[in-house]
């Protein structure tokens, strides 16, 4: 498949993630270039550095809705200077990559409940339990190599490619670990069938599973059947908690990440992961979303979400408790 972004589009694309010109070289040496898995590293971690996984035209919105067309999250991301969702954000970044050259696609994943960008602090990491397959993997060949090239899978997600090795552990961000199983999921009636597992360590802690997918390819038409399927069923915490994730990137080395979950501001710095902000008022989201995250919502983007589940009010929270 050829990129569906022009030469124009691109450059205002990179831009936008403010990709280093040394970056922007090694990029046109393409796939089989002598430093192309660096390359596709810096490009990965300026871009989850910049454009945020959030879920905000969810609920500052009027449409209330998350389009999937090419054109339409090209100009949310770099126009508008927003983020996106998985199914939205992976296929524009596959387009991203594919006119450098690499070979890329997309395919559905699995989430494990103890990853989730909305799972506790203190959340039980030996517990494995998977969902439905509503959660976007892409896919990259890089110096003949098959990567895992994940921009928008929330704290959990590793900020570089991941190869499809199976228990090849490496520094993730420090002083986490990631690597690659590929093994059979508990709970699955198939014995036989065998799924890339990615999975992550903090010091002193047990692997926990983070999502899992097969090498399967999906099609545009699989997403939106995905999104349609998520929207008639429910998206569970999707449509009730407003969220907004990046990374944090010092001397361009990932060194831990920014999450916005609904009320709080949490804060991962070299291993230390801490709440450094409640929320108590729509005035006080706004502000943070601006002040760090980038983004600027307008004021009639800041009324669409009055009255509804997601809003937050002074008079939610309990100042005796």
């Amino acid at each position: 498949m050829a990129s569906l972004l022009s030469a124009e589009q691109v450059e205002a694309y990179l831009d936008r993630i403010s990709l280093p010109a040394s970056a922007r070289i090694l990029l046109k040496e393409g796939p089989n270039g002598s430093q192309a898995l660096e390359a596709v590293t810096i490009l990965q971690q300026h871009h989850m550095a910049a454009v945020p996984f959030e879920n905000l035209d969810l609920h500052y919105s009027s449409h209330r809705s998350l389009p999937q067309q090419t054109e339409s999250v090209y100009d949310t991301v770099v126009r508008r200077q927003r983020g996106g969702t998985c199914p939205q954000v992976h296929q524009l970044f596959s387009h991203l990559l594919r006119a450098f050259g690499f070979s890329v696609y997309c395919t559905g994943a699995r989430l494990n409940a103890s990853a989730s960008p909305v799972a506790k602090v203190d959340v039980d990491r030996s517990t494995i339990a998977y969902g439905p397959l509503i959660h976007v993997a892409t896919l990259v060949e890089i110096q003949g190599r098959r990567h895992l090239v994940d921009t928008n899978l929330g704290p959990a997600g590793s900020p570089s490619p991941v190869p499809l090795q199976h228990d090849k552990p490496e520094v993730d961000i420090w002083p986490r670990r990631r690597r690659m199983i590929y093994d059979t999921l508990p709970g699955m009636s198939s014995s036989d069938g065998k799924w890339w597992r990615l999975q992550v360590q903090e010091p002193d802690h047990i692997w926990m599973d983070v999502c899992c997918f097969t090498e399967t390819e999906w099609t545009p038409v699989d997403f939106e059947i995905m999104v349609s399927g998520i929207g008639q069923l429910g998206a569970g915490w999707f449509r009730s908690l407003v969220v907004c994730y990046r990374i944090i990137l010092e001397d361009s080395s990932p060194v831990g990440y920014l999450l916005m979950l609904h009320d709080e501001l949490r804060r991962y710095y070299k291993g230390r992961l801490t709440v450094v902000q409640k929320l108590y008022s729509e005035e006080e989201r706004v502000t943070l979303l601006r002040e760090d995250f980038g983004v600027n919502l307008s004021s009639q983007e800041r009324k669409s979400i009055s009255g509804t589940v997601g809003e937050l009010k002074d008079a939610d929270h309990d100042f005796y408790g």
